[in-house]
């Protein structure tokens, strides 16, 4: 075949490719919502993004291609039946239900989508009016087809705008006042916490019917909710056994994805269910008008090219409502609980250690890429590992945020004070480990996360201790928190420097000597490393802090304490992160960081919000500098006398709590 021979090929078929290509975008943006969803297969939304991209553009220059189209195709025969497919390109450039917006900036943008709607609207009716010369069934079917693509078209910017952010504050400030209303009381923040703990204590385990998801709203819009919503919602929740209370969890996480990211938002009103309900069977009559037309003396190719676009897309447009209707249908509801409610249960991780064993050993992927950078980035972003344990990390923090309504909270004040921890009620009777968090956040992060590896893999730590659930839950938070350092520094606290995880590892790779093939080897090399006790050398501070965690004789003490510190860190993060963010993750694949917000909320804990909007100055806040000094207040706190016998038994001494 010449030149000219593929040229004139191309023109024929060009129009005819870029329908069907658009026409299997949409299907594969149907099926995104699953890849989005799930954790493990992340690196499958690099399609979703492409399709997404993709979807607007085929469609658009498939408009453009069939308006500078001449009348007549390269046979010579009508070519009304092309004219027929622009009202089904505006069908795609509708969208799908189930795929809004890629990321959260994208619902910012439906002032421009209404442009594209009346500018892409312009161009087909033009081109139909223009060209248009078929008989009346087939008019008929174009007429319906147009209704369907307008609608669809415009419900766009209408869905982007339902889950734009400032709709989110404004549905969230009326759900918070309409929930005020409701209740009537007011609490100020010393009755508040005085009611919260005696219902954390007093508070019987049994499933409640009047549970609501008004907390999660304005965590995600950065609100802060009056102590009387927040009471209520801590009562409901403390209601649940654990794991009803973290199916909640999922739920609301679940519920806020479909809002942001989805059309849900915008199909839950009644015009957006009539619309949902409606336009298929405007499409399915389209289509039945077409098969039942006469097709002589049309092109044969675009007869089936015809069929093709109208029957996937007629079922395309069943497929959500044949979904609604199949959620009333008990054999089908679980089946749709399992795969599209609730959140996944996978938390990210990443090690140091092993960062440097690869840099060290590269892998035959790394070897692969010819660039030192490339290297860098495979070793950083490929061998991010998904594992399923939010459950047991969220399990592990319900139950301190419990012994620390119980044990150590039993004012304002200290209910600020426990907001403010970030180790230093695990380490209340180990002061002399209180330097490792004198140091910026980040820097104690990196430190404690070199330290738990060191301590795992120290000669002295038996093989039975390090199969224990301190030592896992310990460096299965510790793993998340170093990959959030690396990977989403801005979600773990403004300001976060991830520069430090490759600084710590040049130098450890640096100073190590000889081949280092395991995580174990490394761990060794560092212990043996001649210290440099400065503020800036990340790692002899960390060993520092390994020896000296493995002074304490007792494994299970061991253990607690660096579980504790962990919990304390992810708790702090968790608690000073933007609600914008956590929803931005959302659309990411979502974090345990954001669960873990969610819970604190939940739980009655201080919210970011709160902090900002509090109406005392600074200094009346408590001190957070000193961090000995806050841990001699937290055991005098649990050793001095409450006001009342409830409170005097909650406020009793904590020598008895382990958070493993």
């Amino acid at each position: 075949m010449g030149l000219s021979s593929a040229m004139q090929w191309w023109e024929e078929w060009q129009l005819r490719i870029l329908v069907l290509a658009s026409l299997l975008i949409q299907y594969i943006l149907y099926s995104s919502v699953w890849v989005r969803r799930s954790a493990t297969v992340r690196r499958l939304r690099m399609l979703v993004w492409i399709a997404y991209i993709l979807g607007d553009a085929v469609a658009i220059y498939a408009l453009a291609t069939l308006f500078n189209r001449t009348k007549k195709t390269w046979d010579g025969e009508s070519s009304a039946l092309e004219v027929l497919w622009a009202p089904v390109l505006l069908i795609h450039l509708g969208g799908q239900p189930w795929i809004s917006a890629y990321s959260l900036e994208d619902n910012e943008l439906w002032k421009r989508h209404t442009i594209t709607l009346v500018s892409q609207v312009t161009v087909a009716l033009y081109i139909f009016c223009k060209w248009w010369s078929g008989e009346k069934s087939l008019l008929a079917s174009a007429i319906l087809l147009f209704l369907v693509g307008i609608l669809k078209f415009a419900h766009k910017p209408w869905a982007l705008r339902t889950a734009s952010f400032s709709s989110m504050q404004i549905s969230s400030t009326m759900d918070l006042l309409v929930a005020e209303q409701s209740e009537g009381n007011t609490y100020s923040l010393e009755e508040y916490v005085q009611a919260a703990k005696k219902c954390v204590l007093e508070t019987k385990v049994h499933r409640p019917s009047d549970f609501s998801e008004i907390l999660s709203s304005c965590m995600f819009a950065d609100q802060s909710a009056p102590y009387s919503v927040r009471f209520k919602e801590l009562s409901c929740f403390m209601r649940l056994e654990y794991k009803n209370s973290y199916s909640q969890l999922q739920d609301c996480l679940g519920s806020a994805f479909d809002f942001l990211y989805t059309r849900i938002g915008s199909i839950l009103t009644l015009l957006g269910m009539g619309l949902a309900l409606l336009l298929p069977f405007l499409t399915l009559a389209s289509m039945v008008l077409f098969a039942t037309s006469h097709k002589d003396g049309h092109n044969k190719k675009d007869i089936t090219v015809t069929y093709i676009l109208f029957g996937c897309t007629a079922m395309q447009e069943l497929l959500f409502p044949c979904y609604i209707i199949s959620a009333f249908i008990p054999c089908f509801r679980s089946f749709i609980e399992k795969h599209t409610d609730g959140w996944h249960n996978m938390v990210s991780q990443h090690n140091l250690i092993s960062f440097c064993v690869r840099k060290k050993k590269p892998t035959f992927l790394m070897k692969l890429a010819t660039f030192k950078f490339l290297r860098e980035f495979i070793n950083q972003h490929w061998y991010i590992r998904h594992v399923p344990i939010a459950f047991q990390i969220s399990g592990v923090v319900c139950q301190h945020l419990k012994h620390g309504w119980k044990k150590y909270i039993c004012d304002a004040a200290s209910y600020r004070r426990f907001n403010e921890l970030r180790g230093q009620w695990a380490l209340r009777r180990h002061h002399q480990l209180g330097w490792s968090l004198k140091k910026p956040f980040d820097d104690s992060v990196l430190i404690w996360h070199i330290a738990t590896d060191l301590c795992f893999y120290h000669p002295n730590t038996s093989p039975q201790c390090r199969q224990g659930e301190g030592p896992e839950r310990s460096r299965e938070i510790s793993n998340y928190m170093v990959y959030m350092l690396l990977i989403r520094p801005e979600m773990l606290m403004p300001g976060t420097k991830s520069y430090l995880f490759t600084s710590a590892s040049d130098k450890i790779v640096g100073n190590s000597k000889g081949p280092l093939d395991t995580e174990e080897m490394i761990a060794h090399e560092i212990l043996n490393m001649p210290m440099l006790l400065t503020a800036t050398d990340l790692v002899s501070n960390a060993s520092k802090l390994a020896k000296a965690l493995m002074e304490l004789r007792d494994d299970k003490e061991r253990w607690s304490v660096i579980q504790g510190v962990w919990v304390e860190m992810l708790c702090y993060s968790a608690s000073r992160c933007r609600g914008y963010l956590h929803a931005k993750s959302l659309g990411e694949g979502g974090e345990c960081l954001t669960t873990i917000c969610l819970l604190l909320s939940m739980m009655g804990m201080e919210t970011l919000a709160d902090r900002h909007q509090r109406s005392e100055p600074p200094q009346e806040e408590g001190r957070e500098g000193d961090v000995e000094d806050q841990g001699k207040e937290a055991v005098k706190e649990e050793e001095e006398p409450c006001t009342s016998h409830a409170q005097a038994e909650a406020c009793q001494s904590a020598e008895d709590y382990s958070p493993v």
